[in-house]
């Protein structure tokens, strides 16, 4: 049976392939402030290659999948374009094809569009959004897919409008989120709806993400690379990658114990899967998780807290899950207030 063309049905599925423009002129997204990537051997990574592949060899093919990264910039062109050389391209089954291959773009807090990939793309892309608020000079953050791998990124304006780089973060010290699939944003429908894009917008803060889809378990390597980076906060749960409660008996605290001795004032967030509902071996692998954090505390640590995965998707349990496990854009925004409540309490008092 043929697969049907949806764009061919209907004009509001079809990609957002380019459409003419004069005068477009294109810039090397290097030229502005990137953030959660750095281009190495011609491809954004999100951590040194050979510190991942230290580590595993897949955490090494997953740190170049580039969740998390970003351009900031200003222009008052009357449209944006991107122009994208892809390394690798991302087709996963239950994740949005927006989130995997996707690009989307702000305006401060507002959402402007998203860039959408056609279906059949593989190597490179080349897109435009036009813009309402012509004339003004505006912030913008373009936010790069979950998944895939991307080698170039070109952003194109109109010639003769004015571009250059955008302010800072309030909050430039990045938190780091180190995790699953759901950290690294599977089933967001697309980028900026990942938990992470959320909190950073909310907080106007710079971050890291870690996650790494089957294959964070907790491993002394990235413990201490981890340990090593400057950062404002902590937020770890790589609850569902551990294959058992006993793994993360033997993981966890001392995972936890390996970040606090370097950063011994840092806010460290310690989540459990977010689950709506919990069997006999989710609670054992929660009360492993959380005596991590009672331990700490009884120790004397004042910049720890446990965030229960269950706690945080119960408002919206009927409509949090877009699969039988990762949270959708429901899931994450629930994800996002209360880790955010928590990480804004404690960057207030720090």
């Amino acid at each position: 049976m043929p697969i049907k063309n949806a764009a061919a049905i209907d004009n509001n599925f079809s990609p957002s392939i380019i459409s003419p423009k004069d005068n477009l002129v294109y810039y090397n997204a290097e030229e502005f402030d990137i953030y959660g990537v750095t281009h190495i051997d011609s491809v954004y990574r999100r951590m040194p290659y050979s510190v991942a592949k230290s580590i595993s060899e897949n955490v090494a093919l997953i740190s170049s999948e580039c969740a998390g990264g970003r351009v900031r910039f200003i222009t008052d062109s009357p449209y944006i374009a991107i122009f994208v050389k892809y390394r690798s391209v991302a087709k996963v089954p239950n994740y949005s094809f927006t989130a995997t291959m996707g690009f989307d773009l702000y305006s401060g807090k507002r959402y402007v569009g998203c860039f959408v990939p056609a279906i059949d793309t593989i190597d490179t892309f080349e897109s435009v959004i036009n813009l309402t608020e012509i004339g003004k000079t505006s912030e913008y953050t373009l936010n790069f897919p979950v998944c895939s791998e991307i080698s170039e990124l070109y952003i194109g304006v109109k010639q003769g409008s004015k571009i250059g780089r955008a302010p800072k973060y309030a909050i430039q010290t990045p938190i780091v989120f180190y995790g699953s699939s759901v950290t690294q944003g599977a089933c967001a429908s697309r980028p900026g709806n990942t938990y992470e894009n959320i909190i950073s917008r909310a907080l106007d803060c710079d971050y890291l993400n870690l996650g790494f889809w089957g294959n964070a378990k907790g491993e002394e390597e990235m413990a201490n690379y981890i340990a090593n980076i400057k950062m404002s906060a902590f937020v770890f749960d790589y609850d569902y990658n551990a294959p058992s409660a006993e793994h993360l008996q033997k993981t966890h605290e001392k995972m936890f114990k390996i970040i606090r001795e370097k950063n011994p004032s840092l806010p460290i967030i310690v989540l459990s899967a977010p689950k709506c509902y919990l069997n006999d071996t989710d609670i054992k692998r929660v009360a492993v998780i959380k005596k991590t954090c009672e331990n700490a505390i009884r120790s004397g640590d004042k910049f720890v807290r446990f965030i229960s995965g269950a706690e945080i998707l119960k408002d919206v349990k009927d409509t949090a899950l877009a699969d039988n496990i990762h949270p959708g854009d429901s899931g994450f925004i629930s994800m996002a207030k209360y880790i955010g409540d928590a990480l804004r309490e404690f960057l207030n008092k720090t």
